[in-house]
């Protein structure tokens, strides 16, 4: 991934006294998030959490916020004018799919919310609706400008980044950290489904990730992303059937393959969206990604994992 203009969303600063070890946390994107940074001055955590900030603005798509976003955008058929960290977001969620995360659109937000509002009446959404959401999908388009400062939506189907921005706003604090500031400790854990992990000070620079739906079992990482989906928090059960919080843009099915998609990347974005759309893809399709991009995977159901990278090493305690 191409390094990001980080300019017009933080401090630029380089320090050059020694490290502290600090500490912090943010709620943003519905979740809270934790800070780890050894560096030279606090300030770093500050603007850190300056950047989550401003993508849980931009991405907003419930709320109209302090300057045009997400929600913005939703509700108008007229150009917008924005940030042009969101239009490069926008710009990257376009083509996301061609890099490997089939099953990801960002124009599920609508149907999302549909399947939402009707499992949390205990009812599973009808057909007749899956469908009506599927046209506006298939009709929905957003023009973006040149410079990204400039977007139009055409069609009736809403924008959610929910399954990119956290990954994609850990590439830019990424930047920050390692290109601005020159610092190689750190771990910022965005809700256990998205983390970026730097470089421990002792067990060799790994930490220890825990894999909570399978017993005992953990893996070590340093110097990534992880990323995660599943069900085991937000998936609602109705007779013997688990619905997902993960719609099929295609089908618009809230039914998953797995309970569990564990993705390792050296790009955020590229984690979330791919731990997202994998849930959704057979073993013979995660299996292509894999080899054709470079990446690690674990895919657990019932509490046992079903398939991994053979490149990656589960522990037991």
């Amino acid at each position: 991934m191409k390094a990001r203009k980080l300019l017009p969303l933080l401090l630029v600063s380089i320090l050059t006294s020694c490290s502290t070890d600090y500490s912090d946390r943010i709620f943003a994107f519905d979740t809270y998030i934790n800070i780890n940074i050894a560096s030279k001055t606090q300030e770093v955590v500050g603007n850190v959490k300056d950047i989550i900030k401003r993508f849980d603005i931009l991405s907003d798509n419930y709320l109209e916020r302090t300057e045009n976003n997400v929600y913005t955008i939703n509700h108008t058929s007229e150009p917008v004018e924005i940030d042009e960290a969101l239009g490069d977001l926008l710009m990257v969620s376009q083509h996301v799919s061609n890099e490997g995360a089939k099953y990801f659109s960002m124009f599920t937000g609508s149907l999302s919310k549909k399947w939402k509002e009707s499992l949390a009446k205990g009812e599973v959404l009808s057909n007749e609706v899956i469908q009506e959401e599927l046209e506006k999908i298939n009709n929905t388009s957003l023009t973006i400008s040149l410079d990204k400062k400039r977007v139009q939506k055409t069609g009736e189907a809403e924008i959610d980044l929910g399954g990119i921005v956290k990954g994609y706003m850990l590439d830019y604090v990424k930047t920050y950290l390692e290109t601005v500031n020159n610092l190689e400790y750190y771990l910022i854990n965005a809700g256990a489904s998205s983390i970026l992990l730097g470089e421990k000070k002792s067990n060799d620079g790994y930490y220890i990730v825990g894999l909570n739906d399978i017993p005992n079992s953990y893996i070590k990482l340093k110097n990534c992303f992880f990323s995660a989906s599943g069900n085991l928090e937000q998936g609602v059960t109705i007779g013997d059937v688990t619905y997902s919080h993960i719609v099929n843009p295609f089908t618009g099915s809230a039914l998953t393959q797995y309970d569990t998609v564990r993705v390792v990347t050296e790009t955020g974005y590229l984690g979330d969206t791919l731990s997202t759309s994998l849930m959704l893809s057979s073993l013979e399709e995660i299996k292509k990604v894999e080899k054709d991009l470079n990446i690690q995977v674990i895919v657990s159901k019932d509490n046992q994992i079903v398939y991994k990278s053979d490149s990656l090493e589960v522990y037991t305690r």
